[in-house]
């Protein structure tokens, strides 16, 4: 089952304990699902508009995915946990996206790393990180496929970072 998020909307001006946000939910290429959060701390609202219901969808979960386990307690996995996970991705590629712009965005080791332009040309800065560091993928350079790569890895970092 393929779960994606279309027109997602986040709106950080409302969001207070939980991110405030509208998107579709597309499964297996359908529209399934109409979903937000008001940012205020409750539940997501899913509004159903293709044939999968809710239910369905976190039973093939459970079946699917691994259960995740955030300040040792262990939970199973559901669409809420899903969509919560595909809005984290979503603003951490955003983020990385607009800094690629401004910094040369590295994956050295596993983990991320940027350094800043600083007005110097991309490939100069690049270079120097290149002749230093040979074995380093730069994420400017890879296109698509590097970019996720780098946001899983800040993404697992979260993960880690939250489990302590």
């Amino acid at each position: 089952m393929l779960i994606e998020l279309r027109k997602l909307r986040i709106i950080n001006a409302l969001s207070e304990e939980t991110p405030c946000y509208t998107a579709e939910i597309w499964i297996d290429g359908a529209l399934a699902f109409h979903a937000s959060n008001r940012g205020h701390g409750g539940a997501d609202d899913y509004r159903q508009v293709g044939a999968i219901t809710e239910a369905e969808v976190n039973s093939w979960l459970r079946a699917n995915r691994p259960q995740r386990l955030s300040h040792g307690m262990t939970f199973d996995p559901d669409l809420e946990h899903e969509v919560a996970t595909l809005v984290d991705q979503a603003e951490q590629h955003a983020l990385l996206r607009r800094r690629l712009r401004t910094h040369i965005v590295t994956i050295e080791d596993g983990a991320v790393y940027t350094y800043p332009l600083k007005g110097r040309p991309a490939a100069v800065i690049a270079g120097a990180i290149r002749a230093k560091k040979p074995n380093i993928e730069i994420v400017n350079e890879t296109g698509q496929p590097g970019l996720a790569r780098a946001v899983q890895l800040l993404l697992a970092v979260a993960a880690d970072a939250e489990d302590r």
